[in-house]
């Protein structure tokens, strides 16, 4: 009441949710327009007094509690107990919790951040919004990520023209609006007219992304992950003579295999796909069509049918165990530039490397000898060039794997796809995947 005045029936609930922002925030908001108190009111007497100012909310062993009351004028007479929510860390989770200020966690390691999305009208619109959320951002650093784009994508309309933001902290989020502000690219931003077509499409990953015990909070939170990925287990056990359960719960035994072996990690990934496809579907989100890159095209030819679970794991079983003969000698990187430019600045310095994919028009992957992907990567850096080594020790896509040719296509040999159930595009080719397509010599190439 003090605040916002009398509500009527609506009085309870905004005392609710203050409470609750409270309990969020980890502060005491003050009372407005109660001082001076009453005299008349032994506030000492009772142990009771009025929050005159805003101040911290002193943690303790047990969590803050707090309580809400609604004396309504037609005899409502409510009361509400409110209780601190889990802490972050109490649950696995990032050590500063609730209060995160930055998108990065309190171990200084870059968190997977959600994407800030906005939307307008037209293109001219969406740049000045982007500017007004750049000038945002910079005047409110501390401002929580979580609630700028939860805000962003649940309380605005979803126009036309629309962009969004991957960042992995405050600053380059800023960077990117300011991009979009003026017209330029960013890797961190994707910006387009949205599609008049329904339908959704997975996108499925290669290597990279993994880190420990990634499997253990939605194996213990979702039946239908936990389930997919006991099937994976099972399909992938004769091959890899290991659990991948217990890989992707970080148990600490000697039996289970370090996920930094590529033939550990690429059939984990596996199983995370596979199981994460089966969250989506339990939610009642069904792809129309599916899309993979490196290994990610094995789990995304599972989910749309293409290929049986068993043939999935068969192939990124001996995929990753060939992978390990060439492991230790190669490496890769992500360049901010696009195919035609890459390629002038291969030619220019005249370096033996591979281009490995093709992320966007702006972003590329690049493939070969570690000591030339280290020069050529310095080289770009100090031309003020985006570079970023990717987390593996071998040259995925090159011609460091041309010896693999007649292991791999012996050890696929009878494999065979279907017409699946949904639409798959390959990255290998770039057209929608024929019937039989995905044999041994496919993999090879993949």
């Amino acid at each position: 009441k003090s605040n916002i005045g009398h509500l009527e029936a609506a009085a309870g609930i905004a005392g609710l949710i203050k409470v609750a922002l409270a309990l969020c925030e980890g502060e005491l908001p003050p009372t407005l327009h109660a001082a001076p108190v009453n005299p008349e009111i032994p506030f000492a007497e009772l142990g009771l007094a009025v929050q005159a100012r805003l101040e911290p909310w002193p943690e303790a062993e047990r969590k803050r509690i707090a309580a809400v009351s609604s004396f309504g004028f037609g005899g409502t007479i409510a009361h509400a107990a409110l209780e601190e929510a889990p802490r972050a860390a109490d649950q696995g989770g990032a050590a500063d919790g609730a209060h995160q200020r930055s998108i990065r966690a309190a171990s200084g390691q870059a968190t997977k951040s959600s994407p800030l999305l906005i939307s307008a009208r037209e293109q001219t619109a969406l740049r000045a919004q982007a500017q007004r959320w750049a000038a945002f951002l910079e005047a409110n650093p501390h401002t929580r990520w979580v609630d700028v784009v939860r805000t962003a994508a649940e309380r605005r309309s979803h126009l036309d023209w629309r962009a969004s933001i991957a960042a992995h902290e405050i600053a380059e989020a800023v960077d990117a609006l300011t991009a979009l502000a003026q017209g330029r690219a960013h890797l961190s931003l994707t910006v387009g007219e949205a599609s008049t077509r329904d339908g959704i499409v997975f996108v499925f990953p290669g290597q990279g992304g993994q880190w420990p015990e990634m499997g253990r909070a939605m194996s213990n939170e979702c039946p239908a992950f936990a389930e997919a990925i006991a099937a994976c287990d099972a399909a992938l056990l004769p091959y890899t003579g290991w659990s991948v359960i217990d890989v992707l719960r970080g148990e600490r035994r000697d039996d289970v295999p370090p996920l930094d072996r590529v033939d550990v990690v690429q059939p984990a990934l596996f199983a995370m796909a596979i199981g994460l496809a089966a969250a989506w579907r339990d939610l009642g989100v069904t792809p129309t069509a599916v899309v993979g890159y490196s290994q990610g095209e094995i789990a995304a030819a599972v989910v749309a049918g293409v290929l049986s679970l068993e043939n999935g794991a068969r192939i990124v079983a001996t995929r990753s165990r060939f992978v390990r003969h060439i492991a230790g000698r190669g490496a890769m990187a992500i360049v901010g530039l696009g195919l035609d430019a890459l390629r002038t600045r291969l030619r220019e310095a005249g370096a033996a490397l591979s281009v490995a994919g093709v992320n966007t028009p702006t972003s590329t992957v690049i493939s070969g000898d570690r000591d030339a992907i280290d020069a050529f990567v310095s080289r770009l850096t100090a031309d003020g060039v985006f570079c970023r080594r990717i987390d593996v020790d071998y040259a995925s896509h090159s011609g460091a794997v041309d010896g693999l040719l007649d292991d791999i296509a012996a050890s696929l040999a009878g494999v065979s796809s279907d017409a699946g159930a949904c639409q798959m595009v390959s990255t290998v080719t770039g057209e929608p995947v024929a019937p039989g397509q995905l044999d041994a010599m496919y993999w090879y190439r993949n």
